[in-house]
């Protein structure tokens, strides 16, 4: 199990990955339109995705964290 600290850290990496995906996006939507830019958009929002999947991660470990300090102080 991730420290509070450690978690934080992750997440901030995370919203950096977030950051880098808009700045990417907004690079893909520059591109004419046609199969490239497609594709480029496609695999973009593959990686938003999976960003998303693992923030998700990232709030249900706090949850469980949090509800195991909880049942602990009880």
């Amino acid at each position: 199990m991730l420290s509070e600290a450690e978690a934080e850290i992750e997440w901030a990496e995370l919203e950096k990955l977030e950051d880098m995906v808009r700045r990417l996006t907004m690079a893909a939507l520059k591109l004419p339109p046609g199969v490239d830019r497609r594709d480029s958009l496609m695999i973009i929002g593959s990686f938003r995705d999976r960003i998303a999947a693992m923030k998700q991660t990232e709030v249900n470990r706090a949850s469980i964290m949090q509800t195991q300090q909880f049942e602990r102080t009880g």
